[in-house]
C-alpha cells in the first residue's frame, strides 16, 4: 500500500504525524510503504523518520526531487515544494500502479486499507468535493466539481498514460492568477474526469459551518457530511492556522498533538499557548465551548 507526502525540512516533523497517524489505525502497518518526496532534508531528520517508520514494521523511501523545473511557476503562499506532487510520478518505482497522496497537515484517523480498496472506475483520480469553495475560474464555472487535492487516491498507470501532471504543469505556466496552483492546475486537467470520495475521507473545517449555518450551496452534501463529522477517517487542518499553532481553535488540535508524541517531535500545548499575549489566550478560552461542542459530534 504505497503512500506518498512531499515535505521539506520544515514541513516533515508534520509529515511524520501523518505517518505515525496512519500506522497507529493501520491493521496491517507492514503493508504500509511511505514515499516522501523532498526538496532536501537533513540526515537526522531522514534517520528519525526511517526509525519512526520501521520500528513499526512499514517501509519508507525518501527521495530527493529536482525542482529546477519547477522554478518561475506561480506557487502562491506554499512554496515550492506545493508543486512536488507533480512530479510523483516520475520518483516513484515502475511497481506503484496506485498511490495515496497525503499532505502534511492532515491526521489520519481510519485504516487507509478501506481508502486504498476503494475502486476509481477508470478514473486516474479519486478526491473529495473542495468544501472551501475558493474563488478561483474554475470554481465560479463549477463550485460541486472542484476537489482538494489534499487527499487523493491515485491511479499513476492512468496518471502517467494520460499525462496528467504534465497538463498541470503546462496549465501553471500560462495561469499566473492560480490561488492554490497544484489543485487548480489539476482540477483544470481532471474536470470531470475524478471520482468523488466522501467527506470523510478529506473531513475539511468548513463542514463545521457549513452544518451549523446550513450553507445554500452545499444543502445537497448536509447528510453526508453530518455522517462524516461523526466518523472522519482523514481530518484536514485546512488553512493558514494550524494544529501546531498557538492560534489554533480546530477541534482535532489535541488529537494532532497526540499523535505527536509518537514521533521524535512531539508538540506541547502548554508551551504553544503561552506564546500567545493575555488577550488572545482569553479569546481563545472563549472559544473553547464552541470546540468542545463540535469535539463531541465523533463517535466514540
Amino acid at each position: 500500500m504505497n503512500v506518498v507526502l512531499c515535505a521539506d525540512e520544515g514541513y516533515a516533523r508534520y509529515g511524520a504525524v501523518v505517518m505515525a497517524s496512519a500506522i497507529a489505525n493501520a491493521s496491517n502497518p507492514e503493508r504500509l510503504r511511505f514515499f516522501v518526496l523532498t526538496t532536501g532534508l537533513e540526515k537526522n531528520t531522514q534517520e528519525c523518520l526511517r526509525v519512526l517508520v520501521e520500528e513499526a514494521g512499514a517501509t519508507i523511501h525518501i527521495i530527493d526531487v529536482d525542482v529546477q523545473e519547477l522554478q518561475g511557476l506561480p506557487t502562491g503562499r506554499f512554496g515550492v515544494a506545493a508543486l512536488l506532487p507533480l512530479l510523483m510520478h516520475r520518483y516513484l518505482p515502475a511497481d506503484c500502479e496506485r498511490v495515496i497522496y497525503l499532505d502534511c497537515d492532515v491526521l489520519v484517523l481510519g485504516d487507509l486499507e478501506e481508502l486504498w480498496s476503494t475502486p476509481l472506475e477508470g478514473h486516474a483520480a479519486a478526491a473529495a468535493m473542495d468544501l472551501c469553495n475558493p474563488s478561483s475560474k474554475h470554481t465560479r464555472r463549477d463550485p460541486d466539481n472542484y476537489f482538494n487535492s489534499g487527499v487523493m487516491l491515485v491511479n499513476l498507470v492512468a496518471w502517467r498514460r494520460e499525462r496528467v501532471a504534465e497538463k498541470a504543469l503546462e496549465c501553471l505556466q500560462t495561469d499566473e492568477t492560480a490561488r492554490y496552483p497544484d489543485q487548480d492546475a489539476l482540477n483544470q486537467v481532471l474536470e470531470s474526469k475524478w471520482r468523488r470520495l466522501g467527506p470523510e475521507w478529506n473531513f475539511q473545517p468548513t463542514a463545521y459551518a457549513a452544518m451549523e449555518k446550513r450553507y445554500a450551496h452545499l444543502t445537497q452534501y448536509l447528510p453526508s457530511l453530518e455522517a462524516a463529522s461523526r466518523q472522519p477517517r482523514i481530518v484536514h487542518f485546512i488553512g493558514a492556522v494550524k494544529p501546531w499553532h498557538a492560534r489554533c481553535v480546530h477541534p482535532f488540535q489535541n488529537d494532532f498533538i497526540a499523535y505527536s508524541t509518537l514521533t521524535p517531535w512531539p508538540i506541547e500545548k502548554a508551551a504553544l499557548r503561552s506564546t500567545l499575549p493575555w488577550g488572545k489566550r482569553i479569546r481563545l478560552l472563549l472559544k473553547q465551548p464552541k470546540i468542545r461542542r463540535r469535539r463531541m459530534l465523533v463517535r466514540s
